[in-house]
């Protein structure tokens, strides 16, 4: 009995023993990630100049699954000179006068021009999101970047900006009420902010036109982006857009790449900076963000080969409900006169291979998701050419679409 007693007492400690060991193993694993994920953020904002303009929640830091999450991040950038991020403006004049020209090659100048104007009139930037999520593994050469920005509100299509502060319609709600008083001359009185765009929830990419066509601005969207590189060269790239009304799932755009050639992660991570801060120089020049934008796209489209491309959007239901209504008020009405009434752009990008039957417009793309329920495009490329001399030069790629 005392013999068995020693041995289950053994067992037990040799039991603790190795609880205890994995323990301060994934402490130690932990603390080192943890350290590591710190200084890939504070890259992060710092190479996309967020120091002096991202407010944050609590970050935590999973060793699990290797994510450094960001509660409640926000932004708040005025489009104004006398802006207080000094260091964001400067960061971004930089490039601007880095940057010399356009592109000569219409195809991307076009779609440059497209992705500035989406904008319109520019008032500043606001984001706010529930949580961001970062996680880098690897290095330039052999690595993972993986982003994903949570619960991005899209309530908020239009701001103000007063001096260097950027205002939102629910901090001054009694701005946008007929007020009583008059000027002297009779007339009402001018409001006291400049409202415009609010550059955020109007780009393309996030399908930020869907929400605006159908008025459901209390969607919330989730970005996931995710970047791969091989030692060899080889990489894939995927950026997942999901938009949630009430927590439910309503529509999805998937962007998926299969590279050839990658160049190292540092340099895409500099292009993308370039094409991130061009819309934001677009505010104040759109010739000029366009010529950001294009030379960024332009130098990693140089660089890379890619195997093939293909962009999918599925579901949305909302905006086949609002054409539903739209019908009601006019009958026989065609899907072009709808896309007129709610704003969806006509504009579809020509790369001179294209079929003429097809589009890729915002009006083309919600027509297909009210008819078929999905959009689709799915581009093959010829080995061994870049992506910049496969679109511009000799149109090396085929086009499949549903």
């Amino acid at each position: 009995m005392i013999k068995q007693m020693n041995k289950k007492q053994l067992l037990i400690g040799g039991v603790a023993a190795a609880v205890l060991v994995l323990g301060g193993g994934y402490a130690m694993l932990s603390s080192s990630g943890k350290k590591a994920a710190m200084a890939y953020y504070d890259d992060f904002k710092e190479r996309y100049f967020l120091e002096d303009v991202l407010s944050e929640g609590d970050i935590s830091y999973s060793a699990f699954s290797g994510n450094l999450t960001v509660a409640d991040p926000e932004i708040r950038v005025a489009a104004a000179q006398t802006n207080g991020a000094q260091q964001f403006m400067r960061g971004l004049s930089g490039l601007m006068e880095s940057v010399r020209g356009s592109s000569a090659e219409e195809g991307l100048a076009g779609w440059a021009k497209y992705q500035l104007n989406a904008s319109g009139n520019v008032a500043g930037v606001y984001l706010k999101a529930d949580a961001l999520k970062l996680a880098h593994d690897g290095d330039s050469k052999d690595g993972t970047i993986h982003i994903q920005l949570l619960g991005m509100q899209m309530g908020n299509p239009f701001v103000a900006s007063k001096g260097a502060e950027v205002v939102l319609v629910s901090d001054v709600s009694d701005e946008i009420q007929p007020r009583a008083e008059l000027a002297a001359n009779g007339r009402a009185t001018q409001s006291n902010f400049d409202w415009g765009s609010n550059m955020v929830v109007r780009q393309p990419m996030t399908g930020a036109f869907l929400v605006s066509s159908t008025g459901e601005f209390g969607t919330t969207v989730d970005v996931d982006f995710t970047l791969k590189r091989s030692s060899d060269g080889e990489g894939s790239m995927a950026f997942v857009v999901t938009h949630r009304n009430d927590g439910s799932k309503v529509g999805e755009i998937v962007r998926k790449a299969e590279f050839q050639s990658l160049p190292e992660l540092d340099d895409v991570e500099t292009q993308l900076k370039s094409a991130l801060s061009a819309m934001l120089i677009g505010a104040y020049s759109t010739y000029t963000g366009q010529a950001v934008l294009a030379e960024a796209v332009s130098g990693f489209a140089r660089k890379a080969k890619v195997e093939n491309y293909s962009v999918s959007y599925s579901g949305f239901k909302p905006l086949k409900e609002a054409y539903s209504d739209y019908q009601q008020n006019v009958p026989k009405a065609k899907f072009a006169a709808f896309c007129e009434q709610v704003g969806l752009s006509t504009w579809s990008s020509d790369f001179g291979a294209k079929g003429k039957n097809h589009s890729d417009s915002e009006c083309a793309i919600g027509q297909k998701l009210v008819e078929d329920g999905k959009f689709e495009e799915h581009y093959t490329f010829k080995e061994g050419k870049s992506l910049f001399a496969a679109l511009f030069v000799s149109k090396a790629y085929e086009l499949e679409t549903n």
